[in-house]
């Protein structure tokens, strides 16, 4: 259907009202979803924010670092460097309403941080899919009558 067309019997059918090759037509984009309350989506948030590196990682590059002492520069840096950033990229993705490729078409100078964000986001799905993987392999083999890894098992013979 072209919306430059007239209707009546004075318009010839191959005729162009518009000068020139016609012009593209969009298709009306669906409307983004939003969310239902202020708390479901802090409750996001945090969900991303507390993951498998905070509760596994965490622990050990404190007491590798210096144990309490490593919490003086961490929480340094996370006032100075991480908040900022993080309030940064919600209110882009907030304010843009946009994936992260999208999002960056106001500055076409940082075009690659879209790119840059989802690599970085497929490589971090995969190594945390690669460690849920060894623990459901674990999981599996601790059902086992000897235990692979026990002194009794038939490999250790």
């Amino acid at each position: 259907v072209n919306i430059f067309q007239t209707e009546g019997p004075t318009t010839h059918p191959t005729s162009q009202p518009w000068p020139g090759p016609q012009p593209e037509i969009l298709a009306p984009s669906l409307p983004r979803q939003t969310w239902a309350s202020k708390y479901k989506f802090l409750l996001s948030c945090l969900g991303h924010c507390v993951g498998l590196g905070n509760i596994w990682r965490f622990p050990y590059l404190c007491y590798r670092n210096g144990g309490g002492v490593f919490l003086i520069p961490y929480f340094i840096m996370l006032l100075v460097m991480g908040l900022p950033l993080f309030l940064m990229e919600l209110s882009l993705g907030q304010y843009g309403a946009a994936g992260p490729i999208a999002v960056w078409k106001c500055c076409p100078l940082l075009k690659g941080v879209g790119v840059a964000m989802l690599v970085v986001s497929s490589l971090v799905s995969l190594y945390y899919n690669v460690v849920l993987a060894w623990a459901f392999y674990y999981l599996g083999s601790s059902f086992q009558s000897p235990l692979p890894w026990s002194c009794a098992a038939p490999g250790n013979a």
